[in-house]
């Protein structure tokens, strides 16, 4: 048997290079007397990487991905033409930046390199006082001796590692030393000699003694043994051996190796640099991996229990999730409960027992920890270690994800996320707004819980000179806002989908015909609001009775009020109730903005605006509330609101006192645009450009070699336009009184001849 490497215990190849580091074996053999050295060699000068393989990391021995980065270190391939390095080099640590495996592509995080396991080997294995008790559950932090008595109770106790440095486990783990010390029991590193000295992990029990920690070890390898997914640390195998120190035979499970870092020793190093929390756009992919783990769990009704930074590891551009000594399954009402105070669900005491909404509790807190860098466990007014609440959200921290840890967090388990799922949904749609922010770049996203909008709000162009839009009119905005999605699985579904397209008006009675199922209720209440029938909060009321807390029921309460000034806070209320529930949903932060209009309501607008520009209403809105007219400009020409927003950008233009030339060649080339656009709407914009064109010409003079519109810059040419769309314009007037109006500024605008 060819010898393992002695840097990360993989195989050696035919030409001396390993098959998992890529780094040429040294000369000397590591094997003197049948077992591995039980310390590792002295650091070997560095070497060249061997030649790449097809598909094969040069670095780790790992696959090679689509993209020439490998699927387990996350470095990039060696070019297949490169030559090998003439001097001596190390494999590349350089971090990259991952694109497109974390966070559903939207992540922007350092990658983390393969660490060499020998060099995270623990020189004095020892547990923290403060965690150490004994097995009857007593804090033995005042004891500075690592074995002996309980001074409460006389359980003996002994923390120290049972196995050491050269030990045989099962006759086939060699042990190499103590990685770290978990909440259930030792971490060892051992080479495989029946797989050529591969690196796995080993991992036992704090106190062998004690039934509870015995119960959980057995729970660990029952239940990893029956979980395959790529999120979740890999059991191998489990094993026994007998304590040299009292005989007791004990189990030891046998998992793989990852050697990246966890994410608690991350946060840990950035607040050890003083860079503070870790950032968003790099905590929320890491949180949306554990949470497909999660899922995957939840499927096969198991729940994690014990969720936190430190069981979170990062290799490569890869989370996984270790330490499944917790778990157990959903509805379980026997054996102890394992979590981590701070991070473990209030309601878990007592007769309460893990759940799914417990467990996405540690995830919401996990997350908290990470981007808050807060103490998630004080200690109370008793002396006891206690749950610190969620600190008051900081100056800058995203309002989003703020809101979306409150809810995770929130101490009733109704009114966390119902599943996995669900939060992971919520949190990619907040990572999608962060990344639009940083990035000044669109994150689009086809909603799971809203239809698209229906419309641009208040978009039309103003008929008042002095302004450029229309002044807005909430009550518009009922039939404009997206509406929540329909259940297809509701006997009405197919019914209300081809309803869809009548005028609410038409669609209200024909939808009061259909049987009262949810769907039919919730569709009868939204007609009732976008109408602004007097029914609607007679209906509202009926439905809660009969629905319960859905957010939809929410949702219509805000379109009933939107239009009344004086229920305006109220639509506010129910709009921002929402916005809570689902605070990874642009619907409800475009409500909220329509709301807060009449004071502002830009940063709402740009928030929307910036993350998908498919929300139109938005685009008019900053233009309305900051004289942001670069947002029409970008209104995809794919959109409804295409011909709209060049209409109010002409009107910006040819309205300005200011205006030039070369505005007005900007406008003439907008009015060329619209070719979809009304007659009569075509002639009026085209007035407003030749009165404008008069006003340049009396300030700049006239410039005969420009076309505008197709006409000469000059008076004549200008008058003669400007007097034939006035004309045409007086045809259509319906008023008499104000059609001889028009024909009169088109006399007194028409140029004076000799004929």
């Amino acid at each position: 048997m060819t010898d393992p490497c002695l840097r990360c215990g993989g195989a050696i190849d035919a030409e001396g290079y390993c098959d998992d580091c890529g780094l040429q074996a040294p000369p000397a053999a590591p094997f003197a007397t049948g077992r591995m050295a039980p310390t590792a060699a002295p650091a070997a000068p560095p070497h060249p990487a061997p030649p790449a393989r097809p598909g094969t990391c040069v670095h780790c021995g790992g696959a090679i991905d689509a993209d020439g980065y490998c699927d387990d270190c996350g470095l990039r391939a060696a070019p297949a033409a490169a030559a090998p390095p003439t001097q001596p080099s190390r494999p590349s640590t350089s971090s990259r930046r991952s694109a497109g495996r974390l966070g559903t592509g939207l992540a922007d995080l350092p990658s983390v390199p393969v660490t060499d396991p020998v060099s995270a080997l623990m020189t004095d294995p020892a547990v923290p006082q403060a965690d150490r008790r004994c097995a009857n559950g007593h804090r033995l932090d005042h004891v500075d001796r690592p074995k002996g008595f309980c001074p409460e109770c006389g359980a003996g106790f002994d923390f120290t590692p049972a196995l050491k440095p050269g030990d045989l486990v099962a006759g086939q783990y060699e042990i190499r030393g103590c990685l770290a010390h978990g909440g259930l029991g030792w971490i060892y590193l051992a080479a495989d000699r029946n797989l050529d000295g591969k690196w796995v992990v080993l991992k036992g029990l704090l106190n062998t003694t004690d039934p509870a920690a015995l119960a959980a070890a057995e729970a660990e390898r029952r239940y990893l043994i029956a979980v395959d997914h790529p999120g979740i640390v890999k059991i191998h195998n489990f094993v026994q051996h007998r304590d040299a120190r009292d005989g007791t035979l004990s189990g030891y499970l046998v998992m793989e190796y990852i050697g990246g870092v966890s994410l608690g020793d991350q946060l840990r190093a950035r607040l050890g640099r003083r860079e503070g929390a870790m950032p968003p756009e790099w905590a929320i992919p890491c949180v949306l991996e554990a949470l497909a783990a999660f899922g995957h769990l939840h499927d096969a009704d198991m729940v994690y229990c014990d969720l936190k930074p430190a069981n979170l590891i990062q290799v490569g551009d890869r989370i996984r999730l270790i330490d499944l000594g917790a778990m157990r399954r959903i509805g379980d009402t026997g054996g102890d409960v394992w979590g981590t105070i701070g991070y473990q669900a209030p309601e878990v005491t007592g007769d309460r027992f893990p759940d799914v909404a417990s467990d996405l509790y540690t995830v919401g807190r996990t997350l908290a920890v990470l981007t808050l860098a807060f103490s998630p466990a004080v200690r109370g007014a008793a002396g006891t270690i206690v749950s610190a609440p969620l600190p008051a959200r900081p100056d800058g921290f995203d309002e989003s994800l703020y809101l979306l840890l409150e809810r995770a967090c929130h101490p009733d388990p109704g009114s966390r996320f119902a599943t996995a799922a669900d939060m992971a949904d919520q949190l990619t749609g907040v990572l999608r707004q962060i990344r639009a922010g940083i990035d000044g770049t669109p994150f689009p996203a086809v909603s799971a819980h809203f239809g698209p909008e229906r419309g641009a709000y208040a978009s039309a162009v103003s008929a008042d000179p002095d302004r450029i839009l229309a002044p807005a009119a909430p009550v518009q905005a009922r039939r404009l806002l997206p509406a929540p999605l329909t259940d297809p699985s509701d006997p009405a579904a197919v019914a209300l989908a081809a309803l869809a397209a009548e005028p609410a008006e038409t669609a209200l009675p024909l939808v009061e015909a259909l049987p009262r199922t949810a769907e039919a209720r919730l569709a009868q209440v939204r007609l009732a609001a976008e109408t602004g029938s007097e029914r609607t909060d007679p209906l509202l009321v009926e439905a809660a009775d009969e629905l319960g807390g859905d957010w939809r029921l929410d949702w219509y309460r805000g379109m009933a009020a939107l239009g009344d000034a004086d229920r305006m806070p109220d639509a506010a209320y129910w709009f921002s109730r929402v916005r809570a529930h689902l605070p990874g949903e642009l619907a409800p932060l475009q409500a909220l903005a329509i709301c807060a209009e009449p004071a502002g309501g830009a940063e709402h607008h740009a928030r929307v605006w910036r993350t998908d520009r498919a929300y139109t209403s938005a685009a008019f809105g900053l233009a309305r509330a900051k004289g942001d007219f670069a947002a029409l400009e970008a209104v995809p020409a794919s959109s409804s609101s295409h011909a709209a927003a060049r209409q109010a950008l002409l009107a910006r233009l040819v309205r300005d006192p200011d205006a030039t030339l070369a505005d007005l060649k900007r406008a003439a080339a907008l009015l060329e645009g619209l070719t979809t656009l009304d007659r009569a709407e075509a002639d009026l914009l085209e007035a407003e450009l030749w009165r404008a064109a008069a006003d340049v010409l009396d300030d700049d003079g006239p410039d005969p070699q420009t076309l505008l519109y197709g006409v000469p810059f000059t008076s004549e040419a200008v008058g003669s336009a400007r007097e034939a769309v006035l004309r045409r314009i007086a045809g259509r007037v319906p008023s008499q009184r104000v059609r001889w109006w028009v024909v009169g500024e088109a006399n007194r605008v028409r140029p004076r001849t000799w004929l």
